[in-house]
């Protein structure tokens, strides 16, 4: 069966550089390397963000943001993303030294996920994709889209990534980002680039962890299993939310487990369901 580190792939995806589309020098450079474990999934939200799908556009769209993002609303170092996916499917680099980090397997930490909830730590340390557009309004193009599946495919491949962690903003912070449309496409996301990188489909009814942001059938089965047992989880509808996530730190305490909130093996063998 092949895995990530057999695949002989590498960070292919055609980026705009900061240094092409004029970024500002960013503040306390060099920044520090990470592992990255997700890729989170944002989108820019605000309509003045729109380049009308042409290079000149998408490289004043990445100026502004790089403004707003160090202006004194947010005054960070550097763009808050690693990356930016334009409409007409035009890709840039957004935080500095995010292109070289990934040709060499990490990230460049970050400020596009403000917080890591309990199982789920490690989303500044991962690269950021903005996509322009308010996804709660609107529906990817084709150009767009394919862009994403793209450079989600590089940064998968060069950063030893498993595609099951693609993740949306939404699962990280307290936000609506990355919209409505955006967020209920992840799985797609996540089965395009499996297939670009030549994985096997994985078999829903088998895990071998799950975690706060966790989708599908076994997911439903555990919140069954935890409401027999005596906890809420929330409805049995196979989304790994903050209901779950409460019951399950809750188990693990009942049960003298360490509680972290992420559903592993001996988790799952107190909860006596079979992975």
């Amino acid at each position: 069966m092949p895995t990530l580190r057999s695949i002989p792939m590498a960070f292919t995806a055609s980026v705009i550089t900061t240094s092409k589309w004029g970024a500002s020098p960013p503040r306390n450079a060099p920044f520090r390397r990470t592992v990255p474990k997700y890729v989170v999934i944002h989108h820019t939200f605000r309509p003045r963000d729109s380049s009308g799908g042409t290079i000149e556009g998408a490289m004043k769209t990445a100026q502004e943001i790089q403004t707003f993002h160090m202006g004194p609303d947010n005054f960070w170092s550097d763009s808050g993303h690693n990356f930016l996916n334009c409409k007409g499917g035009i890709l840039l680099e957004g935080r500095h030294g995010s292109i070289a980090a990934a040709r060499e397997g990490f990230s460049v930490q970050s400020a596009h996920a403000l917080q890591d909830p309990p199982g789920l730590a490690g989303g500044n340390s991962s690269p950021g994709i903005e996509n322009e557009g308010d996804f709660n309004e609107e529906v990817m193009e084709d150009d767009q889209w394919n862009s994403l599946v793209e450079l989600c495919t590089s940064l998968c491949s060069a950063c030893e990534i498993d595609p099951v962690n693609i993740r949306g903003h939404k699962d990280f912070s307290n936000t609506i980002c990355p919209g409505d449309w955006l967020y209920g496409q992840i799985g797609r996301l996540q089965a395009e680039v499996r297939a670009k990188l030549g994985l096997p489909t994985p078999d829903p009814a088998i895990a071998t962890e799950l975690s706060f942001g966790s989708r599908g059938p076994v997911v439903t089965r555990l919140q069954e299993r935890l409401r027999e047992l005596g906890f809420t989880p929330g409805p049995s509808d196979g989304d790994f939310g903050d209901q779950t996530l409460s019951a399950v730190v809750n188990f693990q305490t009942a049960s003298g487990l360490k509680p972290d909130g992420i559903v592993g093996p001996k988790t799952l063998s107190a909860l006596e369901i079979k992975p």
